[in-house]
């Protein structure tokens, strides 16, 4: 007897993905957090927070994508031939794991949802936290319920984002309506996942390339900041904080 271990539905490549998901995610988180410590403009360090949570929810995503098997040997006197089978632990611990992933994944989400929107009432945050939890419950047996519920926060970060470029059309804004827009499209393809794993590589691969786009946008502004701080004017100190606004 021994075991054997699957990293994922795609030879592990969509571990790799998540994996650089969950790098880019963390850098994101702490890019967004050094510029709060520059600018102290609230809206990045809750945008730090939300992409820490997003990075975790992908660690247990790849948790969840690990399957165990226990091959067993039977040897016979004419006859050899290989048993596999799951120890009784492994799909309690996927399901924990998946669980727990769809617990910080939607955190993070809602935590831009409740940032862009300007929900600061406990009693609506506490709403929007118990029907995120009833969400989680739902997709248990419903896994689309999820997709759908997060396809709605993005449709509606997605469209804040384009108003926002209306207003400010620079490469910062654009660069993050690309990207809602990439993972918003993600998700969409994340529905029909269940049907056609084709469709779950492309969501993961697309998910990869919004998740950069913002993190290209983190560094553009990174080093603006880096930049006016160097020549420490008045003029560059308001146009740092105009663009952390934006």
């Amino acid at each position: 007897m021994f075991f054997s271990l699957s990293l994922g539905r795609f030879y592990g490549i969509d571990s790799l993905i998540e994996l650089l998901i969950i790098i880019v995610s963390a850098i994101i988180a702490l890019y967004s957090h050094k510029i709060y410590k520059i600018v102290k403009e609230q809206n990045y360090r809750f945008f730090s927070w939300a992409f820490l949570f997003i990075a975790i929810s992908f660690i247990f995503k790849i948790f969840s994508n690990f399957t165990v098997y226990q091959r067993i040997r039977i040897e016979g006197v004419n006859f050899v031939y290989t048993v596999l089978s799951q120890p009784n632990y492994i799909p309690i611990l996927d399901f924990i794991s998946f669980t727990i992933y769809k617990i910080f994944y939607i955190i993070g989400f809602l935590i831009l949802f409740l940032l862009l929107t300007k929900t600061d009432k406990k009693q609506n945050i506490f709403l929007y936290a118990y029907l995120s939890i009833v969400v989680i419950l739902f997709s248990i047996y419903l896994n689309f319920v999820f997709h759908i519920t997060l396809i709605l926060i993005l449709i509606f970060l997605t469209y804040h984002f384009y108003e926002n470029h209306k207003a400010h059309r620079t490469t910062n804004t654009k660069l993050v309506l690309i990207a809602f827009s990439i993972i918003l499209l993600s998700h969409l393809f994340m529905i029909f996942s269940d049907m056609d794993p084709l469709d779950y590589m492309i969501a993961e691969g697309l998910m990869l390339i919004g998740f950069m786009s913002l993190l290209i946008n983190q560094i553009k502004i990174k080093l603006a900041f880096k930049n006016g701080k160097k020549k420490q004017t008045g003029s560059n100190k308001r146009y740092l904080r105009n663009t952390a606004k934006e």
